[in-house]
Order: structure tokens, then C-alpha cells, then sequence
């Protein structure tokens, strides 16, 4: 201190400097000061979240007692029972859409093969075609229609579109000559074998080789588009044919291209029909090498 300080001031400037000192020594650490800073944030955060949620469990209380509360006369409206900690019971699966089976008179022999199966024979394949009707229905594209099985022909549906437009599909799942499959196709080497339509071959899942025909049938502008391939024993041939029409002129080309066929047929789901008709055949053992 200076020494121009009054005695006075000299005593007043000490009892400061003391003053100073004990209130200094009654601080904790600095070191400690931000542990207990980060602790005391924790609890009030935690304190706000427990206000929070018992806000929130009131105001869920309030209105399931307010649900409780409503009228229930008339059918009008709907109380919804207050929650449990017991899980709702699991709803069953809805059942697949019923196709309703087109009849198709036959025109050749073979063509009526389920007619004089037994009835539980019978009721498999149909509930087969059902399977199928419904899978071809969701991966067909929508020009083709809604798919419906023909009765008496396991293999057969047609695709219903607007206008009245009719298109022939075949699903053939058939047990090949000799018992195993006839093997891979390929693609002619010669484009002009193909007469103007086109073909591709393709790899399905599980290595499986397929090739993919765009043919033409009536007339140069009518084609039909199809798939086929060998799986276990069996050969599989699907088919999109052109519109049925009394007027050849009048058809329409099969609405589905090869890239969209093979797409079809290579959906785990349609390999898995497949894979259910290998093992369980619905077809006779065909007699020749090739054709489906």
C-alpha cells in the first residue's frame, strides 16, 4: 500500500483485502466447477423430460376417458377400448380374389384333359390356375387385362382387357420326354429363321437359361410373345398370344414385350408355381423333345 494512505484508509483497504480472501476460500476448485455445471444441466433436462411425459400421459388420459364418454346409440359412431399391454390378437390373412373360370369349347383332343379326373385331382389344378391367375394378374403388364383360368385346361387363361379384348395366355409346366428337361435353347444363328420377329436369350435366378420369342402369327403386324425355359424335370413355356378376334385383320398383338415376359418369369413367386408343378405334375408327359 502507498505510503501518501491516511492510517483510516490504510485500515479500511486491509479489512477489504480479508474480506476478499475468506470469500475466496470458501469457493470450491476451479477444476470442479464444471463436472457439477454438467451435472446440475443433466437434472434439469431430466426434470423436463418427466414433465413432459406426464403431460403427455394425462392429456392420453383425458382422452380415453373423454372416448369412454361418447354416445354409442345408433351405430354412428365407433369407441375405441382403451389401451392394454395385451397385443391384439393377429388378424388372418385375406384370401386371394376369386377368378371366375372362363369355359372354352374344345376344338381338338387334349384340350378337356381335367374333365374325367377325380374330384380331388380336379379341385388341385383348379386351385392351381386360381394361384396362378392371381400372380399373372400382378406381373402381366395392365394392357394384357385381368387373367382367368379356362376351365378343363390346367395350362390355359386368358387376359381380359377393356373393350372386350381377349388375349390367350398359356402357363405350361409339362414333364419332358425321357424325364429331365430338354436343355437349353439358344437363338438361331440366322436372323431370317426368325421371319421377321425377334428373339433373346436371358439368365433367370438360380442360373436358369430362358429365351424369349416376339413371333409373328396371323399377319406381319400381329405378333405373340413368349417364354421358355427348363426347370428340374420339366419344360415351362408362357405364352401371350394376339387378341381372339373373328377377323384376323381386326387382332392385336400379344401387349407385352420379351424384356417384360422375362421379367415376369424370373419373379421368385412365378419360379415358385413353377418349382410346386415339377414336383406335383398337372400335365401329361409330353411325347416330343421340344414344344411346351
Amino acid at each position: 500500500m502507498g505510503d501518501n494512505m491516511s492510517a483510516q484508509d490504510r485500515h479500511h483497504a486491509l479489512m477489504v483485502r480479508h474480506a476478499m480472501e475468506r470469500t475466496v476460500a470458501e469457493l470450491a476448485p476451479i477444476h470442479d466447477l464444471v463436472p457439477a455445471a454438467m451435472a446440475q444441466g443433466r437434472r434439469r433436462k431430466a426434470r423436463t423430460r418427466l414433465a413432459v411425459g406426464a403431460a403427455v400421459t394425462c392429456v392420453a388420459g383425458a382422452a380415453v376417458f373423454a372416448s369412454a364418454m361418447l354416445p354409442t346409440g345408433g351405430g354412428a359412431t365407433t369407441v375405441r377400448p382403451a389401451a392394454t399391454t395385451t397385443p391384439a390378437p393377429q388378424e388372418s390373412p385375406a384370401p386371394e380374389p376369386y377368378r371366375t373360370p372362363v369355359h372354352v369349347e374344345p376344338t381338338r383332343e387334349g384340350e378337356d384333359e381335367s374333365a374325367a379326373l377325380p374330384a380331388a385331382e380336379r379341385e388341385r389344378r383348379e386351385e392351381f390356375q386360381q394361384r396362378a391367375a392371381v400372380l399373372l394378374d400382378e406381373l402381366l403388364p395392365d394392357a394384357v387385362g385381368l387373367i382367368r383360368p379356362v376351365d378343363l385346361n390346367v395350362r390355359q387363361f386368358q387376359g381380359h382387357a377393356e373393350g372386350g379384348t381377349v388375349f390367350p395366355v398359356t402357363f405350361s409346366v409339362r414333364p419332358s420326354a425321357g424325364g429331365s428337361g430338354s436343355g437349353p435353347r439358344t437363338c438361331p444363328a440366322d436372323p431370317r429363321a426368325l421371319k421377321g420377329g425377334t428373339c433373346q436369350e436371358a439368365t433367370l435366378p438360380g442360373g436358369i437359361k430362358a429365351i424369349s420369342y416376339r413371333t409373328v402369327t396371323d399377319s406381319p403386324q400381329t405378333t405373340a410373345t413368349s417364354v421358355s425355359f427348363t426347370f428340374g424335370k420339366s419344360d415351362v413355356s408362357f405364352v401371350v398370344n394376339p387378341s381372339q378376334t373373328a377377323s384376323v385383320s381386326a387382332s392385336v398383338s400379344a401387349p407385352v414385350d420379351s424384356g417384360q415376359l422375362l421379367a415376369a418369369a424370373a419373379d421368385p413367386r412365378f419360379l415358385d408355381l413353377v418349382r410346386y408343378a415339377d414336383e406335383n405334375p398337372m400335365q401329361k408327359r409330353q411325347l416330343t423333345v421340344n414344344g411346351g
